[in-house]
């Protein structure tokens, strides 16, 4: 079954405050990050998320350094945080089932590009919904990468949380942004790297009902899975 808002707002305005947040295959929050409109249109939705930005991140209970993250019920809960791993712009092409983040330090560096693959947006009132796949694509700046968490991709298999089937179209969608990277084509050429935030723009706020997932129709298992392209 697909996964359906029982509402769709309408487009946000640049400088609105939303929230970026990744749920898992039965639509359970797992991450929550306050994020800046910069723009929402039909051909691509950007969301500025900077250093210091209050937070909600999932922790595993038992993990061992160097070892795929195991998520499974019993193994992680979620708690306050503060975003401090880099300042990011996150760019998003409606339907497209991965996003792509331009990063600077925090003294504005820029850092690289990380492709994160994922479900395309779902649009609700509080902002956008995703469900990570798992695997990531590390770019520098002169354009050089390599796969992250492929690991991760297998184990989730492993978990019964992904088909094989999928995480083969995950690592499909990987394929065609290597492309990309390789050509320097968009969005890499874009030249977002370039781009800073309004001055007058506070942190994004984290609002009180960030848990509410009341505007989906029915909280199925097959609910996100369906979103992962099929091979």
């Amino acid at each position: 079954m697909p996964m359906e808002s029982t509402f769709i707002p309408p487009l946000f305005r640049p400088g609105d405050s939303v929230l970026y947040r990744g749920l898992d295959e039965r639509r359970r929050v797992v991450s929550v990050l306050p994020v800046r409109v910069v723009r929402d249109d039909s051909n691509l939705v950007v969301l500025w998320l900077p250093l210091g930005t209050p937070s909600i991140k999932p922790e595993l209970l038992h993990h061992t350094p160097g070892s795929p993250r195991r998520w499974v019920d019993s193994n992680w809960y979620l708690t306050h945080s503060t975003w401090q791993w880099a300042e990011l712009l996150v760019l998003i092409r409606p339907g497209e089932h991965r996003a792509t983040w331009v990063r600077w330090s925090a003294e504005r560096d820029f850092q690289g590009w990380v492709v994160n693959m994922q479900s395309p947006l779902v649009r609700t009132r509080l902002g956008f919904d995703h469900w990570d796949h798992q695997l990531d694509i590390i770019v520098n700046p002169d354009r050089s990468w390599r796969w992250k968490d492929e690991d991760e991709l297998e184990l989730a298999v492993e978990l019964g949380r992904m088909t094989r089937e999928q995480a083969g179209a995950v690592r499909d969608e990987g394929l065609i942004a290597v492309e990309q990277i390789e050509q320097n084509r968009s969005p890499f050429s874009d030249g977002w790297e370039h781009w800073t935030p309004e001055p007058t723009w506070p942190l994004p706020d984290l609002v009180e009902d960030w848990r509410d997932v009341s505007m989906y129709q029915s909280l199925h298992r097959a609910g996100f899975g369906s979103h992962v392209r099929r091979r």
